[in-house]
């Protein structure tokens, strides 16, 4: 039954153009990401379905890079920036 499949807390974030700010030296250098999103997913449900949810979303921009971090490690995964082919 699909309503009693396993689930997982997942969190999207939108990462910051540029992932290093500076040398780590000593301690890390703090970088700011985007909370964008929160929900639970079937993790049957796989990778593919899940991604091709969050670009469906309204803050879905193909030009960024989004984390998302899941509490399931097959669910946890960066979707990169579209390529542009022109």
């Amino acid at each position: 039954m699909a309503e009693f499949a396993p689930r997982a807390f997942l969190r999207v974030y939108r990462l910051p153009p540029k992932l290093t700010n500076g040398y780590c030296f000593g301690g890390g250098v703090p970088i700011t990401f985007m909370n964008v999103d929160w929900f639970e997913a079937a993790i049957d449900e796989g990778r593919g379905r899940l991604e091709a949810f969050i670009k469906s979303k309204r803050y879905y921009d193909a030009t960024a890079r989004f984390l998302v971090l899941a509490d399931h490690p097959d669910l946890t995964f960066v979707i990169e920036p579209e390529v542009s082919r022109g």
